[in-house]
């Protein structure tokens, strides 16, 4: 069996300080290695992480007697994994329920990257993603950084602290509210990446565009298997499909070390049918004592209660569930990103002669529709950021010192 995260002492000890009042987790000999805590209500045993597990494996043991009376239940286990199921002589039952569908690439079964891509892919698309690739690196120094076995501390926390404002741009942008951001789990995965990160099971894969971070992706490593947990991108630079490029150079680095499988989780997102090779079936794994009434009662009750969750999901009424429930209690909230219309084009050079103030810095918060509206121009228009000299001319207005002449950012009135 392979070395599964989150069955580590170190994903079990940061879990259940932050969501079990750091109690100790409980362990049977029947089943192994996962660990479980009891449900508070209903008379079971629930896998530690619950909901936070990408990918749960493990193993019976049919000589152990310690299952009686008990109900065990174990999310996320996915159909590419192969997991023996009890004996049939034995007193422990498995029902199992399907809950979602995810995609992968079997990175295995290709001789490169480039061999993949072809099979997925049209030309017209691959030479896209390349484009997007040449002009993000004609318009920024750009650098690619996989910490994966090691980072230090200084490093981590200065991504970690990008990854957070990131997430916190994007859904303010969006509209939405943002689950990861809510204090407990953000303090959560901020103590657990940083510990598994440096134990090589887990990753931090980041773009820095001038050294600052603009495309950050946390996954999980199972062996030879990558799990991606969480991603974002920086909305500045989303004429640069970033998402797409992100997971372009994690391929890379996947067919570079030995990655076989590179999966891109549950959810039903266009992006992730459109880079996987194949598909796979979540399943939440039901063990109960056959022989004891009260567990099969509590088993049958559990199966019934994540068929009816999986059924009012996949009518999208969990989305509008959700979306009242934010706007009547709140969540996470942050200040709302608005970007309004701008549009540059090219300036009569006698502009330049009324510029009367230094350069500003385009990077400030109050600048983000202008900054976006340059950074759009660019993909099409490329040149170095950094050889670009910036000014504040009237109002909104703003002034650009480029090798090709001047050039004017304006609001779209459009």
């Amino acid at each position: 069996m392979i070395k599964n995260p989150f069955s580590s002492n170190t994903f079990k000890s940061v879990w259940l300080k932050h969501f079990n009042e750091n109690k100790h987790g409980i362990v049977t000999n029947i089943i192994n290695p996962v660990a479980f805590y009891k449900h508070a209500v209903i008379p079971c045993f629930i896998n530690i992480g619950n909901k936070l597990t990408n990918g749960l494996t493990y193993k019976i043991d049919s000589k152990a007697t310690d299952c009686k009376g008990n109900v065990y239940l174990i999310r996320d286990i996915p159909s590419y994994q192969e997991i023996c199921e009890p004996e049939k002589s034995s007193r422990l039952k498995l029902k199992k329920v399907f809950q979602y569908e995810g995609y992968i690439t079997r990175v295995a079964n290709y001789e490169s990257l480039d061999a993949y891509l072809k099979t997925i892919y049209k030309s017209n698309t691959r030479s896209k993603l390349r484009r997007n690739v040449s002009r993000l690196e004609a318009n920024f120094t750009v650098n690619y950084s996989m910490y994966h076995g090691d980072i230090t501390k200084s490093d981590f926390d200065t991504v970690f602290n990008s990854f957070y404002n990131l997430f916190e741009k994007r859904y303010a942008n969006k509209g939405e509210p943002c689950g990861e951001l809510e204090p407990d789990l953000w303090a959560f995965y901020t103590e657990l990446a940083f510990k598994m990160i440096n134990e090589g099971t887990a990753s931090l894969f980041v773009i820095y565009c001038d050294s600052k971070p603009i495309g950050i992706t946390f996954s999980y490593h199972f062996d030879t298997i990558l799990v991606e947990a969480l991603t974002v991108f920086d909305i500045d630079f989303y004429r640069y499909n970033i998402g797409h490029t992100t997971i372009l150079k994690m391929l890379e680095w996947s067919f570079d070390n030995g990655i076989e499988i590179f999966d891109y989780t549950q959810g039903d997102f266009d992006y992730k049918k459109r880079w996987s090779d194949d598909r796979y079936q979540t399943y939440y794994h039901i063990l109960y004592d056959s022989k004891s009434l009260k567990s099969r009662l509590t088993a049958s009750f559990l199966e019934k209660y994540f068929n009816f969750k999986r059924e009012f999901r996949d009518r999208k009424y969990s989305t509008k569930v959700h979306n009242l429930k934010y706007q009547l209690v709140g969540g996470t909230k942050n200040e709302t990103v608005l970007l309004d219309a701008f549009k540059v084009e090219y300036a009569d050079e006698a502009l330049a002669l009324e510029i009367q103030s230094m350069p500003i810095n385009i990077e400030q918060d109050k600048y983000i529709s202008q900054r976006k509206a340059l950074y759009d121009y660019l993909y099409m228009n490329p040149e170095p950021v950094k050889n670009l000299e910036i000014y504040h001319y009237k109002n909104d207005t703003l002034l650009v010192k480029g090798a090709k002449g001047i050039l004017k950012i304006i609001r779209d009135e459009a």
